[in-house]
């Protein structure tokens, strides 16, 4: 079933009212077998011209409409209720039309605000019409009862209304109302995964429909069983029933009805790829519901826009349609599709890099299922998005237990489908960890059932996962094979986003197989199909990409060029995220584009754009590195302002914390915990933020040095020259996986040297020398004996000699060094804590010369 199916077939249920007076008018003035013929073609329209018949005391004109109807479609039901009605009392009387009243009120009251506020209508109208002994009225407001408690999810509930409806319907004959009764129990048959039984209810709910001529519950079935087609992957026999209903809905000039297939004709559309005319469709439902001012309705069609607009890579389009939808089902319910749409606008912003943004709506849509109970299929598609995004932030721990949840949950509904997307998440993640056998077990289980669940987009992005493990595991010819069909498939249902991320990923197996100009041409293709598009979680790795194919063939300019719009894309994101340790961890696998450029810079014989890039790079680290600690304020008028800078930076960041806290489980936070509320708790880091900003800017008029430390401006060479000493050198290490540089900058000269070294071999050696100074073992000595050269010098003199041979000599050998008595040396994080006296020794054993040698780390 799609997102949309529920709520819409129960609509379509409970929706049973028409124009009915014109027959009321002319039933008195037909021939009896001239009005036969007219309650043949207008069922419908039979049961509430009797009402209102009724209504205004024209019995006559009842008990002919009721013997026309028994005689076009031999069912007496309708007589013996005329008759019944006649001879009961006027009090008896003035309640049934009261309760029958209120009955179609409370269906008005469904199209336009929701279910819960037309629930309160029929109950009030229940407990009238329950004391004068009206079985079939009973039977009818606890069916549409029933019908409400299921569009919102409340289905125990809902099932004890259904199954009592039904069988009173059927102990007086109201074959309507026990195949209304029927068919919705089959849509719970069908929420719980018994397809089966649902298929055999919506058969037995139209057959009892084409008894009495119900041409609107037929279309009801007739869609109920495109949904279910839909759900097990017949998608030509999903069309079919839809196009039937509408068949049938628009004989009958019932619009707003019709436009509920139109929107389910428009999801069959979306997923084969065919979105203008998805579009077009859910354009023209929307229009209808509009006209009527069925809000309930119109946010299903605007939800289903939002997801066009998705999957076509619009997110700003998305964003207003699904935020539209989500202020109407926040006014009107049912909470589950409010849930939907929440969880669909976090993907449209995580998608557009407001990576902050999207952590808010699933932490607020958590705390709404959490609270109300949600069903299992609801809260598993909360935590499949939280497990998507947090693979997206790097956090590999919580995206598995994300994605093992959304797995169990989506088992308890019974959705496969579901569950094949939270198995391709887990494959991605051991993929990520080299568990190749593992992954490869969960990815092509997945595809198995999204190909059997007629699921052509997942099944696409599976193949796309496959593709990478082929990659990883050297098969290049299985790799081109699963990237150039997942390419192809994502192509052709019209995912440009996808479609450049295949491609994108094509383009890295030919850069590894040297072919440069191939894979140029592949990223090229790639970023026009994001061309107008922000998608910065793809678009970074196709100019990065790009980069370093221009580099390979020779064209440093350019390539830099790349990187420079590579890191940009980076920094968006990143910069929406409030959290120290969320930016740390989202830009942990992306530092090497900032060592690339360097590297390309250096290429360009450009060593000051060289270290702005390696700096610029640092000053992200050191910022992450401020934002746990603090730093002491100056002792003039601004130091109020500095305390209060780092005051509100440490609050906002633990409000940060207390929100997440809330989500890190899966029930909210109950009782006194010391805790803010959840609410309060957003509304104080609201406020702190506010405030931040507008301090901010008082800062940088009267406090610039600090202003510039919590900025991310990089300094120049000549800043960092300017400070150094004729006899100092200042040194600075750029590790990367591809290779390291050493910048090295006096007052009036900057130069950069390849240290011939990657990031795993310096960080293998600085752990073994760490190893060995840090002791004791049996031959050596503790370090602070090492440091005054006493004993044991041969078991760590050997690594600490390498280091040097890598870190220091390299730059001697370029006379960078001559004249110069002291460096001060900034290392990279891998050579951190390592006592940097010992990478300068040049003077033979057991000797340090710190006269030399001024050291600061």
């Amino acid at each position: 079933m799609t997102p949309l199916g529920a709520p819409l077939f129960l609509a379509a249920l409970v929706v049973q009212s028409g124009p009915s007076d014109s027959l009321r008018f002319t039933a008195m003035r037909l021939p009896e077998s001239a009005l036969v013929l007219e309650t043949r073609a207008r069922p419908f329209a039979v049961r509430d011209a009797i009402s209102d018949a009724l209504a205004r005391g024209e019995l006559d004109a009842a008990r002919r409409i009721a013997a026309a109807y028994a005689v076009a479609w031999r069912d007496s039901f309708l007589v013996r209720e005329v008759e019944r009605f006649a001879a009961w009392p006027l009090e008896r009387r003035a309640a049934k039309v009261w309760a029958d009243s209120a009955r179609r009120a409370g269906i008005a009251a469904y199209g336009r605000d929701g279910a819960t506020a037309a629930i309160r209508i029929w109950r009030r109208a229940l407990g009238r019409i329950t004391p004068i002994d009206d079985t079939a009225g009973v039977a009818g407001l606890l069916g549409n009862i029933g019908a409400g408690l299921l569009a919102e999810s409340r289905v125990d509930s809902a099932v004890t209304y259904l199954d009592r409806a039904r069988l009173l319907a059927s102990s007086v004959g109201d074959t309507r109302v026990e195949a209304n009764a029927v068919g919705a129990l089959a849509g719970v048959s069908e929420d719980r995964g018994d397809l089966a039984a649902a298929q055999a209810g919506y058969v037995r709910a139209l057959a009892l429909r084409e008894r009495i001529g119900d041409t609107r519950g037929a279309a009801a079935d007739h869609n109920n069983l495109g949904l279910l087609a839909q759900t097990g992957g017949d998608l030509d026999e999903a069309h079919r029933q839809f196009e039937a209903a509408l068949a049938l809905n628009r004989h009958d000039g019932r619009d707003e009805v019709a436009a509920t297939n139109l929107v389910n004709l428009a999801g069959l559309a979306s997923v084969d790829g065919d979105f203008a005319l998805a579009v077009r469709l859910y354009r023209d439902a929307l229009a209808t519901w509009r006209a009527r001012e069925q809000w309930a309705d119109a946010a299903a069609a605007l939800h289903g826009l939002g997801q066009v607009e998705l999957r076509r890579g619009d997110y700003p389009a998305a964003r207003a349609s699904l935020g539209e939808a989500l202020a109407i089902y926040d006014r009107t319910g049912p909470l589950a599709d409010a849930l939907a749409v929440r969880r669909d606008l976090a993907g449209a912003l995580a998608a557009a890099g407001e990576l902050q943004g999207a952590l808010d709506e699933l932490r607020h849509a958590q705390r709404l299922a959490d609270s109300a109970r949600a069903s299992p299929g609801v809260r598993a598609g909360i935590a499949l998005t939280r497990a998507d995004l947090a693979a997206r932030l790097n956090t590999p721990a919580e995206a598995e237990r994300l994605y093992a949840r959304a797995e169990f949950l989506y088992r308890q509904a019974g959705d496969l489908a579901g569950g094949a997307e939270a198995q391709q998440g887990r494959g991605l993640l051991l993929l990520d960890r080299d568990d190749y056998g593992r992954a490869r077990t969960l990815l092509e289980g997945a595809l198995r059932t999204e190909l059997a669940a007629g699921n052509p987009r997942a099944a696409a992005l599976t193949r796309l996962s496959l593709g990478e493990l082929s990659q990883a595991r050297g098969d290049t010819t299985a790799a081109r094979r699963q990237l150039a069909q997942a390419a192809a498939d994502l192509e052709r249902l019209g995912d440009p986003v996808a479609t450049a991320a295949a491609l994108g990923q094509r383009a890295g197996l030919e850069a590894a197989a040297g072919l440069p100009a191939g894979a140029e041409s592949l990223y090229r293709a790639a970023l026009e199909r994001l061309r107008g598009r922000t998608a910065p979680d793809v678009s970074w790795h196709l100019h990065s990409g790009l980069g370093l194919a221009r580099r390979a063939q020779g064209d440093a300019e350019e390539a830099a060029r790349e990187l420079r719009l590579a890191i940009a894309e980076v920094e968006r994101p990143s910069r929406s995220l409030a959290l120290a340790e969320r930016r740390s961890a989202f830009l942990a696998d992306k530092w090497e584009v900032y060592a690339q450029l360097a590297l390309t810079e250096r290429a360009r014989s450009r060593p000051g754009a060289a270290f702005e890039a390696s700096e610029r790079l640092r000053a992200r680290e050191m910022l992450e590195l401020l934002a746990r600690g603090r730093v002491a304020a100056p002792a003039d008028t601004a130091a109020d302002l500095v305390a209060r800078e780092q005051d509100l930076r440490r609050r906002i960041a633990e409000l940060t914390r207390e929100l997440e806290d809330v989500t890190a489980s899966d029930d909210a936070v109950r009782g006194s915990s010391g805790r803010p509320a959840p609410q309060a708790g957003r509304e104080a880091l609201d406020r702190a933020q506010e405030a931040y900003t507008d301090l901010l800017l008082e800062i940088g008029e009267r406090a610039p040095q600090h202003a510039s430390l919590v900025s991310r401006e990089a300094p120049r060479w000549q800043e960092v020259g300017r400070r150094l000493a004729p006899e100092q050198a200042f040194i600075e290490y750029l590790v990367s996986d591809s290779g390291s540089l050493a910048f090295v900058v006096t007052r009036d000269t900057a130069a950069v040297v390849d240290l011939g070294a990657g990031r795993r071999d310096l960080a293998r050696l600085v752990e073994f020398a760490r190893g060995t100074l840090e002791g004791p073992h049996p031959l050596t000595p503790p370090l602070r004996n090492a440091e005054r050269g006493m004993g044991g010098e041969d078991l760590w003199r050997g690594p600490l000699r390498q280091l040097h041979e890598y870190l220091i000599a390299p730059i001697e050998e370029a006379g960078l060094l001559a004249g110069k008595t002291r460096l001060v040396i900034v290392p990279h994080a891998e050579l951190h804590y390592l006592p940097f006296a010992a990478l300068v020794d040049r003077a033979g054993p057991g000797r340090f010369l710190m006269e030399r040698y001024e050291v600061t780390v």
